[in-house]
């Protein structure tokens, strides 16, 4: 059994993350620690294999406040541009400059590793970018159903 996600893995989190319409999704790591750039990655590539527009990475990773306003820019003319654009960004605790990225998307995600992740974290991070721009949660780690990738969705 493997701990890795599969690239059906990948493409089943592809599609459910379409199934609303964004033109920019940050991906959040709930904690330091938490491998957010591997899964944007890895959301990109399986993107431009689907090959229905342009998906391009922004890597909004150590952006501090001062770098903020250009990293929106940027994003701005890549949306208008008609790219779906893939921003990974640091956790929110570890770096409060992730809060205006992040409300510059159009939606979110957020990371978690099973067992690692502290609900605190998870909950401070959507109360800090408003429930409403989450799509879900990646929940990254063994799973009973024996896979090791798993997208939530809100209720």
């Amino acid at each position: 059994m493997s701990t890795n996600p599969t690239e059906s893995d990948w493409q089943r989190l592809w599609f459910t993350t379409r199934h609303k319409a964004w033109s920019s999704l940050a991906i959040i790591p709930s904690d330091p620690g938490v491998e957010a750039g591997s899964v944007a990655e890895s959301l990109v590539a399986t993107g431009r294999a689907h090959g229905e527009r342009p998906v391009s990475l922004l890597n909004g990773r150590g952006i501090q406040l001062s770098g903020v306003h250009q990293l929106v820019s940027t994003l701005g003319a890549m949306t208008g541009r008609g790219e779906w654009v893939i921003v990974p960004v640091d956790p929110i605790v570890g770096n409060p400059s992730t809060v205006p990225i992040v409300q510059a998307t159009s939606a979110a995600l957020l990371v978690v590793t099973l067992g690692e992740s502290y609900l605190a974290s998870a909950r401070a991070a959507i109360e800090a970018v408003g429930r409403e721009r989450f799509l879900g949660s990646v929940v990254l780690g063994g799973h009973a159903d024996g896979g090791p990738l798993r997208l939530t969705l809100p209720t």
